[in-house]
């Protein structure tokens, strides 16, 4: 499922930004420009981690940005921002970050399954903390799916 949502067109590489409400925005802009999401989910995540902190830096250096389903998604959605420059969210570096757009509590079950057997891969890691390239990241993705699929 990742690398279905996850594409070239989804995956913005050498972003430069100067705050995490600007990451925000940049790499959610992808979802909005497709009709996943509106500009209001985007402003509910900002609103969120003003609210509840850092807890959507899931690793070192990788941000896993999410919303509530109600606030503005169309359709599950996720895209990928790597940065050229760090940003901060309190304490917390980002150095690549992701918008994850669910539907309801269910649909993105498996997603979050995959993006935590990928965050806990070492090479797809360095790949997204040293802004690898997009081609390298992708096919780091469709390795560990294919290795995660049952026979």
């Amino acid at each position: 499922m990742i690398t279905e949502l996850l594409t070239r067109e989804t995956l913005l590489a050498d972003v430069t930004c100067d705050s995490w409400e600007e990451l925000v925005d940049i790499a959610g802009a992808p979802l909005v420009s497709r009709g996943a999401v509106t500009p209001e989910f985007l402003d509910s995540i900002k609103e969120t981690v003003a609210r509840y902190g850092s807890y959507m830096v899931v690793v070192d250096d990788i941000a896993l940005f999410h919303g509530r389903p109600e606030a503005g998604v169309q359709r599950i959605a996720l895209s990928l921002a790597l940065l050229k420059h760090p940003v901060y969210l309190n304490e917390a570096r980002i150095t690549a970050a992701f918008v994850l757009a669910a539907t309801d509590n269910d649909s993105h079950i498996d997603l979050m399954r995959e993006l935590a057997t990928g965050l806990g891969d070492d090479k797809l890691l360095q790949l997204l903390r040293t802004t690898g390239s997009p081609d390298d990241i992708l096919n780091t993705l469709k390795r560990l799916e294919h290795r995660d699929e049952k026979p």
